[in-house]
């Protein structure tokens, strides 16, 4: 492989990885399907199997929170021709509605990937937990300046970057 295959490759991993964590976080699950090769698989501990089967989990606990955030830290690639792996780090908070906690979750995605027909898409993931907190909740969302935002993330279809992107 050239150097600029690698790069390329690389970034259609990290665009993967990008429109994972906003399926995630928008409990958008037709986006959340598209990541995944057919016979994928997942290990997140409270589930393992077809990726599949997990993406109506995932999505159907991401739905019932008040918010999500899932955010990519460090990025290691290895690119192996059409196959890769990769170590992606991950900061998740969540607050589920009525909660007195917020959740902050720390850890990596251990990754294969597959480049098929000249795409790529997962065809395994593991989620290793390194760290995480419950802190009492002190969300201000209409008191001083948070309550002149007034533009707030949502899910899917309802969240703004919807319309952006079909613009």
């Amino acid at each position: 492989m050239t150097d600029l295959d690698i790069l390329l490759a690389k970034q259609a991993l990290h665009e993967l990885n990008m429109a994972y964590n906003r399926a995630v976080d928008r409990a958008d699950e037709a986006l959340l399907r598209s990541v995944w090769h057919p016979d994928a698989t997942v290990d997140f501990g409270y589930f393992t199997g077809p990726a599949a089967e997990f993406c109506g989990l995932a999505v159907g606990a991401t739905g019932g929170l008040a918010r999500s955030f899932h955010m990519a830290g460090n990025e290691w690639f290895d690119i192996r021709g059409d196959q890769a792996v990769g170590e992606i780090y991950s900061l998740t908070l969540a607050a589920a509605a009525g909660a007195e906690t917020d959740s902050m979750l720390y850890g990596r995605y251990l990754d294969r990937y597959e480049r098929r027909d000249g795409v790529w898409k997962f065809t395994h993931r593991q989620y290793l937990m390194d760290w995480n907190a419950s802190p009492p909740r002190t969300v201000s969302w209409d008191q001083g300046v948070f309550a002149l935002m007034k533009h707030r993330g949502g899910h899917a279809p309802d969240d703004a970057v919807y319309p952006l992107w079909a613009g």
